[in-house]
């Protein structure tokens, strides 16, 4: 039945691609505008949420693929304008965006970006993947550089009169240095710059070859930085200056203006591309945002330390049987994007990943942070692809014990506990943990520490892992050549090999097919009220996981200014 609605689907596109052919000419050039976080693919989104969004949805990675794909093998337009525009996205997810961009280049398209809006670092490492890189009078094109930021809480936390001990495998994993310090300890400062080096090495690299200056120019460039237009020009790091309406006589090169139309109104003269499914599929499971127990959630607001988006167990554990069940599915395209989160949470999605790498081979596809519990879930799968500036590793656990003994003071509050065994109080806040106790957790994490190590050696078919573990974090180029992943790349890369490996030919798009998890595994999205009792809840489960339990975490988040 499947295969007879794929024959009458392309007797339709068929007839629908003679006749644009014949009645629609395509654009010379089409508007391909990037902003927002660049999230990896297209969200499910459920009715009341698709309703209540204003404007167009935010264009992923998934869709850059498709629209560039689609416009290549058109062969109607030239090529494609860059308007970058808000762009907030992870050096993971620009160094895919532009890995795009080139590939439609070396296919034949052009790329052209048109700066209209004030240009940082990040937007001009994707406008730089561009034959040509056009700007309008007025703009800043402030390459600066890069830098991290961390806030640290201690002393906003002490007037509170709150404070945590952190019980960590050793003083690299440095999760709940934001809880108990005003700054980097020692090693929390050397992975940090260490993986800023990277950061910049990259941009560099990148703008060198791009702009064919050499690294001591780029570097030059970036510390004269920010320019306006002309001294840009001088630059060499924009090509030339122009308003958007003159913009069409530009790319025309001459005195017939050149017709550019956004993708919304171009898609309908491009010709849609037949389908060509195969027996045998990708099954895509998704890992996205901190590791919870639970089902899979999208909050309406973030929270602090973990963020808005939640890869519950229950929900990425039924998504892989979902796979495992399926006929059709021949391998697993398992993508994470988390800095991992509860540690019991990643040892319930491990074992799926484990037990079904046995049936059938398992490709991991990082993004821009698998960390900790991110890299755990990782860790027995058949092949593991990650960009170079992917943040991976944090081999390691924590535990917080709050400490809140000052806020009941101040609060004229006065706790008495009545208990029954010695570690009765573990973990009551209103007074500080004993010797005993803190040597109890650290008992405690160093056993949960123990099985990561167990699981990443036979995983990875690694040894004596103390070097690179102890929550050091690594980016994806220094972690392959550690052995902690098996490939540099993006989507291509993982999904080619995930055919490979599952035996699925001809490694089109439509051999890939999402496996949600089942309906009762996500949370419809609501009313307002419902959302505010979701926050609610999530806040409660949020400072119960805090309080005592293991994290299986990843660094904290590291801000680009």
């Amino acid at each position: 039945m499947s295969a007879f609605l794929d024959v009458l689907v392309n007797i339709w596109r068929f007839v629908r691609n003679v006749l644009v052919r014949l009645l629609r000419r395509p654009p010379d050039f089409v508007w391909v505008e990037l902003g927002g976080a660049l999230p990896e693919f297209e969200s499910p989104v459920g009715f009341v949420r698709r309703r209540l969004a204003r404007g167009p949805s935010p264009v992923t990675l998934q869709a850059l693929r498709e629209r560039l794909g689609r416009i290549s093998a058109d062969g109607g337009p030239r090529g494609v304008v860059l308007r970058l525009g808000g762009l907030d996205a992870g050096w993971a997810s620009l160094e895919e965006a532009r890995g795009e961009l080139l590939a439609f280049r070396e296919g034949g398209g052009r790329v052209v970006a048109y700066l209209s809006d004030p240009v940082d670092t990040r937007s001009y490492y994707l406008a730089s993947a561009a034959d040509q890189i056009l700007a309008a009078p007025l703009v800043t094109v402030g390459v600066t550089g890069v830098r991290t930021r961390v806030s640290f809480f201690k002393d906003a936390l002490d007037r509170l009169g709150i404070g945590a001990e952190v019980v960590a495998v050793s003083p690299f994993k440095s999760a709940g240095e934001p809880f108990t310090r005003n700054d980097f300890s020692e090693e929390a400062r050397e992975q940090a710059q260490r993986l800023l080096d990277g950061r910049y090495e990259e941009f560099v690299r990148a703008v060198s070859g791009a702009r064919n200056l050499g690294p001591a120019e780029t570097r030059e460039a970036i510390d004269r930085a920010p320019y306006g237009v002309e001294g840009a020009v001088d630059a060499r790091l924009v090509d030339g200056v122009c308003y958007e309406d003159e913009l069409p006589r530009r790319l025309a090169g001459g005195e017939k203006k050149a017709r550019v139309a956004e993708w919304a109104a171009a898609r309908r003269s491009l010709r849609v591309p037949y389908r060509r499914r195969s027996r045998r599929r990708v099954g895509l499971v998704e890992v996205s945002g901190a590791i919870a127990r639970g089902r899979s959630r999208r909050l309406p607001i973030p929270l602090p330390f973990l963020g808005s988006e939640r890869a519950g167990s229950e929900s990425v554990v039924a998504a892989l049987r979902g796979a495992e069940g399926n006929g059709r599915v021949a391998s697993v395209l398992l993508h994470v994007a988390s800095p991992g989160g509860d540690a019991l949470a990643s040892d319930l999605i491990w074992r799926e990943v484990r037990r079904i790498s046995a049936k059938k081979p398992v490709v991991v596809l990082m993004g821009n942070v698998a960390a900790s519990g991110g890299y755990y879930v990782a860790a027995p799968a058949a092949h593991v692809v990650a960009r170079r500036t992917t943040v991976t590793g944090s081999i390691g656990v924590i535990t917080i014990r709050p400490v809140a003994d000052r806020l009941y003071g101040k609060l004229g509050i006065n706790p008495v506990g009545l208990e029954r065994g010695r570690r009765a109080g573990l973990m009551d806040p209103s007074r500080r943990p004993t010797e005993d106790e803190l040597r109890v957790l650290g008992g405690q994490i160093g056993l949960v520490y123990d099985e990561f190590k167990a699981r990443v050696e036979r995983g990875r078919n690694l040894t004596d892992l103390e070097g690179i573990a102890g929550g050091r974090v690594w980016s994806g180029a220094e972690a392959l050549e550690r052995g902690l992943v098996d490939g540099l790349g993006g989507f291509r890369e993982a999904f080619g090999k995930a055919c490979e490996l599952g035996g699925v030919e001809g490694g089109e798009a439509d051999a890939l097919v999402r496996i949600p998890a089942p309906r009762a595994g996500r949370p419809a999205p609501g009313h307002p009220a419902e959302a505010f009792e979701e926050v609610v809840e999530a806040m409660r489960r949020e400072v119960a996981g805090l309080s005592g339990g293991v994290l299986a975490m990843g660094p904290y988040r590291i801000s680009d200014d």
